[in-house]
């Protein structure tokens, strides 16, 4: 059997381990890349990248920084910002959804809920904005759960949002969505058989009910016979008309046990108490939306062992929080009571041990509480 000699196995060896210590280095380098434009909120300038590689793993050639620049654009981790005139250096930046699910499917090492610059890509593709007190608790919220960080980067808003009112419906009011489908199939059955006219598929019937409980649909007689009269034509007039005049209040009682078949004079009766079961839900499921959404998230973590104190902390507090007396956190709108003062000192506490968001970083959690006060009370309404 032919044996090589020492020698050549010895350079073998050495030359494997090379390419492999060479393909991990390449590696970190480009995370390295990464974590540079990470750290930094605005663009960075190429000189400073090179900087931070020298000092990070002594690269400082700029054909392989180039390389390595290019290559992490090519899969849309990073962009390119041309100067804007000639003479002057490239910049590159982290700005999109994109980048950050091609940063977490390629260099899944990287804890993207750390940075900042993340942080606030989510906050704006969620349709949270500074104006907010939600912005704030959301920016906590991100920086203690990656898992719910993740699935916000991966699922995008409007899944999301879906998601929780089907985990609401289906899991925590489970007994009341079942009774607000039975009355909607029984109403349904009811309007075909007493409206020759009335032809709606039943999904179209059970949506518009469902767009029913908005205020600013409830509010407008006409918009709601444009509804009826679009998705649900047909049925007579005076179930719009009434829905409009009683805005779904004092509506009047039913019996527990629904009929197997609701009388002609009985509809009106039984869509509107359908209605104000609907929008009481709707109700409900807004004031428990944001504590539901990440306890969800802590229960993953806890079952994984990803949790932390300042996790189970936070949704702890929260919780007691949100019994006290509410206001509003709608931008333009800002009521803030005891549930929203204590939120944002609860927010105060976890900004000073992270040091996130940066401009409220101050030397005590007192001193953070006044400027976020300070800062919100500039939309709150007047009363």
């Amino acid at each position: 059997m032919f044996k090589y000699p020492d020698n050549i196995l010895y350079f073998m060896t050495k030359r494997m381990t090379k390419r492999k210590g060479e393909h991990l280095k390449h590696r970190e380098v480009k995370s390295s890349i990464i974590e540079c434009i990470l750290e930094r909120n605005e663009e960075v300038p190429e000189p400073d990248i090179r900087i931070y590689l020298k000092k990070k793993h002594n690269v400082e050639d700029q054909s392989t920084i180039n390389k390595h620049l290019h290559d992490l654009q090519k899969l849309d981790c990073i962009e390119l910002i041309p100067p804007v005139k000639n003479g002057l250096r490239n910049k590159w930046n982290i700005t999109t959804i994109k980048n950050l699910k091609n940063i977490r499917h390629g260099f899944s090492e990287l804890r993207l809920n750390n940075y900042e610059k993340a942080i606030n890509i989510i906050l704006r593709e969620l349709e949270y904005f500074d104006n907010s007190p939600d912005w704030l608790i959301y920016h906590v919220k991100f920086y203690l759960s990656a898992s719910f960080f993740n699935t916000c980067i991966e699922t995008g808003k409007r899944p999301l949002e879906t998601a929780v009112v089907k985990l609401y419906r289906n899991s925590i009011d489970a007994p009341r969505q079942q009774r607000v489908d039975d009355l909607l199939k029984k109403c349904y059955i009811s309007c075909t058989k007493h409206y020759p006219d009335f032809k709606a598929p039943e999904e179209e019937f059970i949506g518009v009910m469902y767009t029913l409980r908005f205020e600013p649909v409830l509010s407008s007689l006409p918009l709601i016979f444009e509804l009826f009269k679009e998705h649900v034509p047909g049925l007579p007039e005076e179930i719009p008309l009434q829905i409009f005049q009683t805005q779904l209040s004092g509506t009047v009682e039913i019996p527990e046990k629904i009929p197997e078949e609701i009388d002609d004079e009985d509809l009106v009766k039984y869509v509107l108490n359908t209605l104000h079961l609907i929008r009481k839900q709707w109700k409900d499921f807004e004031s428990t939306h944001d504590d539901l959404l990440f306890e969800h998230f802590l229960n993953h973590d806890i079952l994984i062992g990803a949790d932390s104190d300042d996790q189970l902390y936070f949704v702890k507090k929260s919780k007691e929080n949100h019994v006290l007396p509410r206001g509003s956190t709608e931008p333009s709108q800002i009521i803030m009571k005891e549930a929203e003062l204590a939120d944002l000192k609860l927010a105060s506490e976890m900004i000073f041990k992270y040091k996130q968001p940066s401009r409220f970083s101050l030397n005590t959690v007192d001193e953070i509480y006044q400027a976020v006060l300070d800062y919100y009370s500039r939309w709150q309404v007047r009363l």
